[in-house]
């Protein structure tokens, strides 16, 4: 049992609106007179919160009566205290109305308490609020308005509501012959029903107790529930449970009552599933070789591949493009590298999300891949929506067939998003390779070749003579 007694900020703790009310009611009668009189609880009053209302009179030390007490504030035990004495009662309710009337005769002025019973009592929690008063003879008296905030059974449903261990109580079903065939459940708290599948508590109220997760009477531990009803002893066990959606390891205590038997279990599928990986990594260590290869791939793979597009990354773009590079200059054979980017691609996430835009992207690389000789050629993802394919033994002619190619195809592609179509096209330069060339200024030029394709009006492909091109020359790509 506990009691909460507080005197300040009582007009902000009050939870009960019946409180508030009086309250109310009590602080204009005393603004009006030294003292508020018991001709504060009118007609209107009495029937309003009558029920819940209690007059006290001191009559002796330590002592009070109880002048008039609402039907529903009977005492701990449940007995009506209208015309009892707080020393001929329950001595729980006794503590609390004298607790209440020696404060608020102390203050002079409101009292609220906040009273915990006992498990027994039916209500669990209530609101009590001491009003110190006079009759019409001066004769001090005391009004306790007691509202109840929560009740026993709400109480302990939202305890068992709230436990994380899942509790089900259920009544055994027998056959002709007296033997124990299944279980009906009785009770069940939310977690039992989040465990099993359920929507609520009340869709496992009068189910079978062997269906609870699907057809497993035939399924072994489960089952043993049923031997704990047949033999009337304790039992604990694991259970797997496997549905189409779902794999659920419990573990389960199965306890015989007068009439069923209460099982509580809790999900362990995580310390199951750290058991197995534990397991796991045991056969792994015996494999560290084969591990470790596919670590360094899986490493290797994180530092020169895009993770969107699967293409390789600037970096190991430009490790490779460097040996190429090194190589067609040392054999005097020509190199192409072609810079493209995606055509208005920031309307493209701005328009239909960023999934989109990953999604051409990825499509995107899909074109650039299939046309690459393999060993020989390379493309890579070297920006947001900007790639880079670097041609060895390539010359201008074959290198902007390759990139009108590239062109068509990703103007023939159609991306569906949801219900929109997206028609993607592509913007391309193209520079070669020269005898003093460094990678840097390779890059550069293509750069460029790919800027004057944007400036041109994109979908299109420019190459160095169309950047050296001036306006007027006749030159289409610089057009």
């Amino acid at each position: 049992m506990l009691n909460e007694v507080f005197t300040a900020d009582i007009e902000v703790r009050l939870r009960s609106g019946e409180a508030s009310y009086l309250l109310r009611l009590y602080r204009k009668e005393r603004a009006q007179s030294e003292q508020a009189t018991i001709a504060m609880l009118t007609s209107e009053v009495m029937k309003a919160y009558g029920s819940h209302l209690v007059v006290l009179e001191q009559n002796g030390e330590g002592d009070y009566a109880f002048l008039y007490a609402g039907a529903r504030v009977p005492d701990h035990d449940g007995q009506a205290i209208t015309g009892k004495s707080t020393s001929a009662i329950a001595p729980e309710t006794a503590e609390l109305y004298l607790m209440g009337c020696e404060e608020a005769r102390e203050q002079n002025d409101a009292v609220c308490i906040n009273h915990i019973t006992k498990p027994k009592c039916l209500v669990h929690h209530w609101e009590c609020l001491f009003l110190p008063m006079e009759d019409s003879a001066h004769r001090r008296m005391f009004v306790a308005l007691c509202m109840p905030r929560e009740n026993k059974d709400d109480f302990l449903r939202n305890m068992l509501d709230n436990t994380p261990e899942a509790m089900i109580a259920a009544t055994p079903v027998r056959d002709l012959h007296g033997e124990v065939t299944d279980a009906v459940v009785l009770y069940a708290n939310k977690t039992a029903a989040r465990l099993s599948g359920h929507v609520d508590t009340n869709k496992l109220v009068g189910t079978s107790m062997m269906g609870l997760f699907g057809d497993v009477a035939t399924a072994g531990a489960w089952a043993r529930n049923l031997t704990v009803l047949r033999s009337g002893k304790a039992a604990q066990f694991e259970f797997h449970h496997r549905s189409q959606t779902d794999s659920r390891w419990l573990r389960v205590s199965s306890m015989p009552t007068k009439d069923g038997l209460l099982a509580s279990f809790h999900d362990i599928t995580t310390q199951k599933r750290a058991q197995l990986e534990l397991e796991h990594q045991k056969k792994m260590l015996m494999d560290e070789m084969e591990q470790r290869r596919g670590l360094e791939q899986e490493l290797w793979a994180l530092a020169h591949l895009d993770p969107l597009t699967s293409l390789p990354n600037r970096r190991a773009f430009r490790e490779s493009a460097l040996v190429k590079l090194a190589e067609s200059q040392t054999a005097h054979r020509p190199l192409a590298l072609i810079s493209l980017d995606i055509d208005h691609f920031k309307h493209i996430n701005d328009a239909y999300g960023h999934g989109a835009g990953d999604t051409v992207l990825r499509r995107v690389a899909d074109v650039l891949k299939a046309p690459l000789r393999p060993n020989t050629d390379m493309a890579a993802r070297v920006g947001g929506e900007e790639f880079a394919v670097i041609l060895p033994d390539t010359d201008i002619d074959s290198a902007i067939a390759f990139a009108e190619k590239l062109r068509r195809r990703i103007e023939q592609t159609v991306v569906v998003v949801g219900e929109h179509e997206i028609r993607p096209t592509i913007s391309l330069g193209i520079a070669m390779n020269r005898r003093s060339t460094n990678l840097d200024e390779l890059m550069d030029r293509s750069d460029r070749a790919l800027y004057t394709a944007k400036r041109s009006g994109r979908n299109k492909v420019c190459t160095e003579v169309d950047v050296q091109a001036k306006p007027g020359d006749g030159t289409t790509a610089a057009a």
